[in-house]
């Protein structure tokens, strides 16, 4: 029995008759949810230019800190008239206002800060309009980056992925915790590229060597529109997705304290998993896991759903 075959035939035991495709598809709809409200929310506009949304909570709690210019459709940053430096002018204003609000303890997802830097551009390569921190992102909808990597033991015999290793999520992180992860991963911070940034993760929170990174490979993107888990902002992200194959006999070691345990788990045990309807998984994690094991061939492109899950992995924008 093949690796598929093995996945469908637990997922039948379980009394989920439904094709595989459909299961996974479920997933990473929940995922991209919040596109509705996205698409009816207020106009985040930066120097004439619209560079998110703004969910109706946070528009009243911007509203309040008297920086912004607050109406039915929009929420604009105003530029400080005579501003030698227009970007570094923004991004003082941005931060006077999210200061006053953290402290004030007036939005919930501000209590995550980090003192990390996020970049506010319409696509990737794009200039910075202006510089916000990380945890306030959500609030404005602006479009954020991320880096996952997957890391996977080959099959000797069939050269197709065997085992996949996954994280569990600090109990102490911001966002998600105790939730299971990839390998490793972690947002864009302004400035940062993609290759580089998934390196330095990969060293970080799972001890991998040089050596080991060397067969780092990128394998594409995925991209929605969700919610923070507060509920008071939309995420538009867009999410670098890399492969790593390792050696069998290698074991992840939590370096940084971001994950708190790895699990090696077979693909067949994977595939199972991630087709139940549950919140065991950090939510974009079941994404990017579920691109992977549609590249890699475990899908069945004989299925209703196949073509939808294909579209449904980058349902956002990829720029």
């Amino acid at each position: 029995m093949n690796v598929r075959s093995a996945a469908l035939c637990c997922a039948f035991s379980c009394g989920r008759a439904l094709e595989l495709s459909s299961r996974l598809l479920a997933r990473v709809r929940r995922v991209d949810a919040g596109g509705e409200a996205y698409a009816a929310a207020r106009h985040f506009v930066v120097g004439g230019e619209v560079l998110g949304r703004v969910l109706p909570q946070a528009a009243e709690a911007l509203a309040g800190t008297g920086l912004f210019d607050v109406s039915d459709e929009a929420v604009a940053l105003p530029d400080e008239p005579g501003a030698a430096d227009v970007v570094a002018a923004r991004t003082a204003r941005l931060a006077a206002a999210f200061g006053a609000l953290r402290e004030a303890g007036a939005v919930p997802m501000l209590a995550g800060w980090r003192n990390e830097p996020f970049a506010i551009r319409p696509s990737f390569h794009a200039a910075p309009r202006a510089v916000v921190e990380r945890a306030a992102a959500p609030l404005l909808g602006a479009r954020a980056y991320g880096v996952f990597c997957v890391g996977y033991v080959v099959d000797a015999a069939s050269g197709r992925p065997a085992a996949v290793w996954l994280g569990r999520r600090s109990p102490a992180k911001p966002t998600w915790p105790g939730l299971l992860d990839v390998l490793a991963a972690g947002g864009l911070r302004a400035g940062a590229l993609p290759r580089a940034a998934m390196e330095a993760e990969c060293a970080e929170e799972a001890g991998l060597s040089a050596a080991l990174l060397a067969e780092l490979r990128p394998a594409g993107a995925v991209s929605y529109t969700g919610l923070s888990q507060d509920g008071w902002g939309a995420k538009p992200d867009t999410l670098y997705v890399f492969d790593l194959p390792l050696p069998d006999d290698w074991t992840p070691t939590a370096v940084d304290g971001e994950v708190e345990s790895f699990e090696r788990v077979a693909v067949a045990d994977l595939l199972d998993r991630l087709a139940r309807d549950d919140d065991a998984w950090k939510p974009n994690v079941g994404t990017v896991l579920v691109d992977f094991v549609l590249r890699h061939g475990f899908v069945d492109p004989d299925e209703a759903d196949y073509l939808e899950l294909v579209d449904a992995l980058r349902a956002g924008s990829c720029r």
